[in-house]
Formats: C-alpha cells, sequence, structure tokens
C-alpha cells in the first residue's frame, strides 16, 4: 500500500511539472498561428511538443483551456517587451521604438509570415464557446493604450517631439499603424513594411 502511494505521488508530481505545461503552451502558440486553432488538435499538441496526452490534460481539461493559456502567454511576452521600453529612459523613445518593431518583424519572420499579430490572429479564430479568450485579448489592447501613451510622453518630455502632440491620440494612432503594418507584411512577406511604417510615423512627430 505505501509503495502504491507513493507511485501514485510521483505521477501526479511528474503530470504537474510546469515544465511540461510551458512545453504544450509554446508548441500550441506556434501551430495555433501556422495553422489556424480549429486545425490543431490536442493530439498533435502532444506529438509536436513531445509531452504526454496525460500529462496536457492534467493541465488543460480542453482545448479551450490551452488557447487561453497560449493568449495569456503572447501577453506575457508583449508586456515584458513594452516594460522593458518603458523602463530604458536613457534611449530615445524613437530608437526603442524602432526596437520593439524589430523585435515584431523577427517574430513574424520566424514563423514564416504565419499569424502577423498573434492577438488579431487569435480573436478571429477564438470559438464563440470562449468568450474569456476574446475578454483577455481585448483587455491587452486597453491596457496597451496607457503604455504607449506614456512612451509618447516621454518623448515630449525629452523634446523628441514637437510641442502639441496629444500623447492618447497619439498613442491609438500608432497602434493602429503598427497593427495594419503587421497585416501588410504578412500578406507581402516584407517585414520591411513594419520598419517604414514606424519610421513614418517618428517622423510626423517631430
Amino acid at each position: 500500500m505505501t509503495n502504491k502511494k507513493l507511485n501514485n505521488g510521483s505521477a501526479k508530481s511528474k503530470s504537474s511539472n510546469p515544465v511540461n505545461r510551458t512545453k504544450a503552451v509554446e508548441v500550441a502558440a506556434q501551430l495555433f498561428l501556422r495553422q489556424g486553432y480549429s486545425y490543431v488538435s490536442m493530439d498533435e499538441v502532444v506529438r509536436v511538443s513531445g509531452v504526454s496526452k496525460s500529462n496536457i490534460y492534467y493541465h488543460f481539461k480542453n482545448k479551450e483551456e490551452l488557447l487561453h493559456a497560449v493568449v495569456q502567454y503572447w501577453i506575457a511576452q508583449y508586456e515584458s517587451d513594452l516594460y522593458l521600453l518603458l523602463s530604458q529612459r536613457e534611449r530615445e523613445v524613437t530608437e526603442r521604438i524602432y526596437s520593439f518593431m524589430a523585435l515584431l518583424s523577427a517574430g513574424i519572420e520566424g514563423r514564416d509570415y504565419e499569424g502577423s499579430c498573434p492577438f488579431i490572429t487569435l480573436y478571429m479564430q477564438t470559438p464563440a464557446s470562449a468568450p474569456e479568450v476574446k475578454e483577455s485579448i481585448s483587455r491587452f489592447f486597453r491596457e496597451l493604450q496607457p503604455m504607449m501613451e506614456k512612451l509618447f510622453q516621454q518623448g515630449l518630455d525629452g523634446g523628441e517631439f514637437r510641442k502639441g502632440i496629444e500623447p492618447g491620440p497619439a498613442a491609438a494612432l500608432f497602434i493602429a499603424a503598427m497593427e495594419g503594418s503587421l497585416v501588410l507584411a504578412e500578406t507581402a512577406r516584407d517585414t520591411g513594411i513594419i520598419e517604414q511604417s514606424a519610421r513614418t510615423f517618428c517622423q510626423m512627430l517631430r
């Protein structure tokens, strides 16, 4: 009896290993963008990730829960980069913006131009039965606005942008331009569009 309990405890510990969860989410994040959420099965996530089916279902009871975790994964990635941009006050704002857009470009190229913007792509693919996923994406964009507004305010305070520029509207317009450039880059298979869009936008603020 003791050995059985120990073995069961060991199996549970192995299933609950956070490395398994992380690996499954990272693989699903790429598969959903490259192939489309509805075309990726849990079995394929198991096969590509190398994480056993029992381990994956320990963490996610269905594919919708996995999708929610994938959205949180992308949010964490983007927010980490954005917080870094805000903290690097020793660098010019335009330089930080160009660095961020370069990261986005590298990500698109790494995915072979599939899923230019993870959030828009996954939002469009989210089934009606998973409203919490769409709400997470909507909340990300709502929170992105004040973050970008702070960045443009830093540009104004540092004299990079001309007086009279309003950070709020500038941030909203930049986000729209950024999303548009991501889509165009995917359709044209040319990330140069992203860089050119950012540079043109910043020049208009000077």
